[in-house]
């Protein structure tokens, strides 16, 4: 008896732990998946019967023993790049990748030399130089109020 159930939790801790590897890799892969009906929302986290059905074929490949690129590559063939989530960082997706990050450089750059060129220019402004006319009234003015 003692045998028996020994036997009986080694295998429901190697199931447990089986089924743990086939929820996250399942989760992780129907994150990955655009939903076709819905917009901007992953397989995941969609109810549409489209996206059910993508869930089945992923439980389905994954009992198969499909790895994770031989599973997205079904959807892709079948669906087109657009599947993915997140494109892929090759060809002229790569402009994709590295655009964002090019342009917050760039950014970046000019604003720093523009800085450096405001901070290095004289602070004083050139004054105009006074019209005697106006040199005059500033002297009444200045008279009137030490007077008062």
């Amino acid at each position: 008896m003692l045998i028996f159930i020994f036997l009986c939790t080694a295998f429901s801790v190697s199931t447990a732990a089986e089924s743990e590897d086939f929820s996250t890799r399942f989760m992780k892969l129907s994150d990955e998946l655009r939903c076709p009906t819905c917009q901007g929302l992953s397989v995941k986290d969609s109810e549409a019967g489209f996206s059910n059905s993508i869930k089945d074929k992923i439980r389905e490949l994954l009992k198969e023993g499909k790895s994770d690129k031989e599973i997205l590559a079904y959807f892709v063939e079948r669906y087109g790049e657009w599947i993915l989530r997140a494109p892929t960082k090759s060809g002229f997706n790569l402009v994709l990748w590295v655009l964002p990050g090019a342009g917050i450089l760039i950014g970046l750059f000019i604003v720093l030399f523009r800085s450096k060129r405001w901070v290095s220019q004289p602070q004083q402004d050139k004054l105009a130089s006074l019209t005697p006319e106006e040199e005059r009234k500033i002297k009444e003015d200045l008279g009137r109020f030490e007077e008062g």
